[in-house]
């Protein structure tokens, strides 16, 4: 059996890793930057849905965004890339397959400050089954050249990853959304009430992380305020091209929407 969990400051839990689930080719969508589509499968309800990883090269390095597991083949596909050195996790409740990848490549685990390793949702559960090696912020140095982060004070704290490369490109966790239709990793359950619950939508906020995670008004509105061309979501397509436009919609509807 394969575990997952370092001995550092505090005892972490030992599990299983999660195993491989069905997932894509890696395909380029931007020079040096590859994008895999991949599957995540929840117990409560029993719905099964599609997930994004970020591949982005730079030289012989790799830097992995929001990690899926990949199955044998997807990982030998990963290795003709390069070197495997960073892991960045951007959404407080993603972060599941990033022991495994620790692990397979010894990769330096980085995630935004006050998020937490806990099984499922709960971020103040506790046990923590893996510490990051960097509690980033907004002007910590970055493992790629001209990144910075956009930090979103929602509970748990999320970031945009912005890269200063073909146009300003975004990577997000589950802020910034694009599933403009269900895919062929959602099953019957989750074709049937996602949409309805407001996850299938084109450029979308993600409506469980804005009801829960209650982003303030001036960090969503911020958003704005970035030059990005790009956005590689953590669920959904893609969007190349004129980003920052196809968003400002949803960004307005969901400034207002926020409690905070």
């Amino acid at each position: 059996m394969e575990t997952a969990g370092r001995t550092g400051p505090m005892a972490l839990v030992v599990r299983p890793h999660p195993p491989a689930l069905p997932h894509g080719a890696i395909r380029e969508v931007l020079p040096n930057i590859h994008f895999v589509t991949g599957t995540v499968r929840m117990t409560m309800p029993p719905v099964r849905f599609s997930r994004n990883m970020t591949i982005v090269r730079e030289g012989e390095r790799i830097v992995l965004v929001n990690c899926v597991r990949l199955d044998e083949a997807g990982l030998a596909s990963l290795d003709a890339l390069g070197k495997v050195t960073d892991l960045v996790r951007l959404a407080g409740g993603h972060g599941m397959d990033d022991p495994f990848y620790r692990e397979r490549y010894k990769a330096k685990v980085w995630a935004v400050a006050g998020q937490r390793y806990t099984a499922g949702f709960d971020a103040n559960a506790k046990d923590v089954y893996l510490e990051p090696d960097v509690a980033m912020g907004a002007g910590t140095e970055l493992p790629l050249s001209g990144a910075r982060l956009y930090t979103i004070r929602s509970s748990p704290p999320e970031a945009l990853l912005i890269l200063d490369r073909h146009g300003g490109t975004v990577v997000a966790g589950d802020c910034l959304q694009n599933w403009a239709k269900t895919d062929a990793y959602f099953n019957g359950l989750a074709r049937m009430i996602m949409p309805w619950m407001g996850f299938v939508r084109a450029y979308n906020i993600g409506p469980a992380w804005l009801k829960d995670g209650k982003p303030p008004r001036e960090d969503l509105r911020g958003i704005l305020g970035l030059e990005f061309a790009n956005v590689l979501p953590a669920h959904g397509d893609a969007v190349i091209g004129d980003a920052r436009e196809h968003y400002r919609a949803a960004i307005d509807r969901a400034s207002y929407e926020s409690t905070e």
